[in-house]
């Protein structure tokens, strides 16, 4: 009996794999997984579950489960009175969202609290009790339509990176002090993002910018009833907040093609800037600011081979180079006579790494099937696969 089953099943692999497909039929868009959403960097790619839900409106008209155990995201899509609701789970996120023909909105979140209790008492009738409070959520709100020809979608984030409290209590036969210290680290966060995909054949383009505030603070406030000198202090500073934005276009074009094959050849430039608050140190008569700006380079490519209506082979190759600029400057005794002003500035050049994918899907009827192997090599590719970036990767999507 196992004999018969592993026969068909060869049988099916092959019948499937090597079928004759007529190349003016070839389908390129075919809905792919994580896999290649996240290895695929052109503008041009072919439509994915990860692509959809992070542009929310494209989800209309689904039906599915998508299930990625290498990714840990699960996905599901349902549709009904032309309106299409969504759910997904993606990694530490949940995010929920409604798509239509016109327009699409979703709302993403992880609610991270931690709280931390420890009480000791020893020998000599000392107390001490400590609360430790944790934070890192993270609230991303999407919305998007279509405007003729161009795609819209604007993000917005509020995510709490590093937020603790910490309150410690001390009791002995002297006294009692209570000491709490609190740290905060916010970003606010906002994004526009324009591509031409909805119209593009052969050259497509995706460009947009973001602007953002993060501001770490810190306070303490310490209470005593042991040490007069300590009846009540608090202090509060401001450490490394600063606003940051982003700018961004990238482009893929369509350099080869034909029935059954395309290429796909782009880059991708984003230009950053960081501009930190103004730090003054009032006894030392100093105050600092700093800024810093990035501008990275991604070209990329990529190869797309519809074997036949079940089999679609693809490989991608990026590489990516960076330059930073970083300014400082530094007043020493301000506001006094010997003012003095110094800056530093610095330039620096990087190249990143290469790193390559192929990727294999499988379908048959209302069943996906995907994987993938990733790889980074070293600035020099000749030199061989650098051992520790080999990622695996697996997902199936089911439609209804």
């Amino acid at each position: 009996m196992k004999p018969k089953i592993l026969l068909t099943m060869l049988s099916l692999f092959f019948a499937t794999a090597f079928a004759e497909s007529p190349s003016d039929t070839a389908n390129f868009n075919v809905l792919h997984g994580a896999a290649y959403y996240n290895a695929v960097l052109t503008p041009s790619e072919a439509p994915s579950v990860h692509r959809n839900i992070y542009t929310p409106y494209l989800m209309y008209g689904s039906n599915l489960v998508a299930l990625g155990p290498s990714n840990a995201y699960g996905i599901a899509s349902y549709t009904s009175n032309n309106q299409t609701s969504f759910l997904a789970y993606l990694n530490n996120m949940a995010m929920l969202g409604i798509a239509t023909k016109s327009f699409g909105f979703s709302i993403a979140f992880d609610i991270d609290e931690k709280l931390n209790f420890f009480k000791e008492k020893d020998a000599y009738h000392k107390e001490e009790t400590t609360e430790i409070h944790g934070r890192a959520n993270n609230l991303t709100l999407r919305l998007a339509f279509p405007m003729q020809s161009i795609d819209f979608l604007a993000t917005l984030r509020y995510y709490q990176s590093n937020d603790s409290l910490a309150m410690v209590d001390y009791a002995d036969s002297e006294g009692k002090i209570d000491y709490d210290y609190h740290r905060l680290a916010h970003d606010i966060y906002g994004a526009i993002t324009f591509t031409n995909r909805p119209s593009a054949k052969n050259f497509s383009w995706r460009t947009g910018g973001s602007l953002g505030r993060e501001f770490w603070w810190k306070d303490s406030t310490l209470k005593s009833t042991i040490d007069p000198d300590d009846n009540y202090k608090h202090t509060s500073e401001r450490d490394d907040s600063y606003f940051y934005a982003s700018l961004f276009y990238n482009f893929g074009y369509i350099v080869l093609k034909s029935g059954n094959a395309r290429v796909h050849v782009g880059n991708n430039a984003t230009l950053n800037a960081y501009i930190f608050d103004r730090v003054e140190d009032k006894d030392n008569h100093r105050k600092d600011a700093y800024m810093r700006g990035t501008l990275t380079l991604t070209p990329h490519l990529l190869a797309e081979y519809v074997l036949n209506e079940n089999w679609v082979i693809w490989a991608s190759a990026d590489y990516s180079w960076s330059s930073n600029a970083y300014r400082e400057e530094y007043i020493e005794l301000y506001k006094t006579e010997d003012e003095t002003k110094n800056y530093f500035t610095r330039f620096s050049t990087k190249s990143g790494r290469v790193y390559t994918t192929t990727g294999v899907l499988f379908r048959y009827k209302h069943l996906t099937l995907e994987t993938s192997i990733m790889s980074g090599f070293y600035n020099n590719p000749f030199r061989g696969f650098t051992g520790n970036t080999i990622l695996f990767d697996f997902s199936g999507i089911v439609t209804f």
